[in-house]
């Protein structure tokens, strides 16, 4: 009979341990929902924190990022311009070359002298000859009413003032100094003073050959207009980038019924040069 006591207390004892046991998993258990419930938000928080901040790094390096390419972009789009500008520069160069070059070696035609005539003239006795002078422009073709002269003499002399600027102007093939420029002064014959000749361009004014399209420069009115003043002045000469300007004349032994070509080189004087491809010319009645 005791030991049945026995056994009856000993399951009672296991069973107040179960419930024991029981009461303290369902009390653990709230509290550490409890514990979960409370700490959720700060929980979040600190998701929500973790996770901009690892936005902001990828921010901060995109931005890093974006930065070296636009300094490399602007880097090369720097050497693009500075070749662009290089490039451009040595086409200039090369052009402005070509061009002083083809000014150094290129003849302008002025002007076109025609003998329509020869002879000897019955009252003096000595010989005449008749000429046709027209100034040309630069397809060749006049730019002026040809003139007509009655010579003293079978050598024609063309009387001219010249102007030629510095080796620099015509090697930068400057505007208005690249090639010498001329104002005719008169025809006249062997047989006659110079003084007897004809006068063709107006001193103090522009040479009909520079006057075609546009108005006389301040430049030119102060090389015709100053002329001489300008050739006995070396310091005012070298203002202008003038190295030479003086008069000067070219003459030619005419031959009846052949025509002259009156031409300037850029870096020289006149010339004067039979011309083989001029048109024919019917004579006129001469000026007086």
């Amino acid at each position: 009979m005791p030991s049945m006591m026995e056994n009856v207390s000993t399951i009672n004892s296991f069973l107040r341990t179960i419930l024991v046991l029981a009461f303290l998993g369902i009390s653990g258990g709230g509290g550490f929902y409890a514990w979960q419930t409370y700490t959720a938000k700060d929980r979040e928080v600190a998701k929500t924190a973790k996770e901009l901040a690892s936005i902001s790094t990828k921010l901060v390096e995109t931005e890093q990022a974006l930065s070296s390419a636009q300094e490399d972009i602007a880097a090369k789009s720097a050497t693009i311009a500075a070749q662009g500008v290089t490039i451009q520069e040595q086409g200039e160069n090369i052009e402005r070359l070509e061009t002083s070059l083809s000014l150094l070696k290129v003849d302008k035609r002025l002007a076109r002298i025609t003998a329509i005539d020869q002879g000897t003239d019955a009252t003096t006795g000595k010989p005449f000859t008749l000429v046709e002078f027209v100034e040309l422009g630069e397809d060749e073709q006049p730019i002026d009413t040809p003139r007509q002269f009655r010579l003293q003499g079978n050598e024609v002399y063309v009387d001219f003032w010249v102007v030629k600027f510095d080796d620099k102007y015509v090697e930068n093939a400057d505007l208005e100094r690249s090639t010498s420029i001329c104002l005719f002064r008169r025809l006249f014959g062997n047989e006659e003073q110079p003084e007897e000749g004809f006068p063709l361009d107006q001193v103090g004014s522009r040479p009909s050959a520079y006057s075609r399209g546009s108005k006389m420069t301040d430049f030119e009115k102060k090389i015709w207009g100053d002329f001489w003043n300008i050739a006995n002045n070396e310091m005012v000469a070298e203002e202008l980038g003038i190295r030479a300007a003086h008069g000067q004349a070219v003459s030619m032994k005419m031959q009846k019924g052949k025509s002259y070509k009156v031409q300037l080189r850029a870096s020289d004087g006149l010339s004067i040069l039979p011309d083989e491809k001029a048109p024919p010319v019917k004579p006129v009645t001469p000026e007086a």
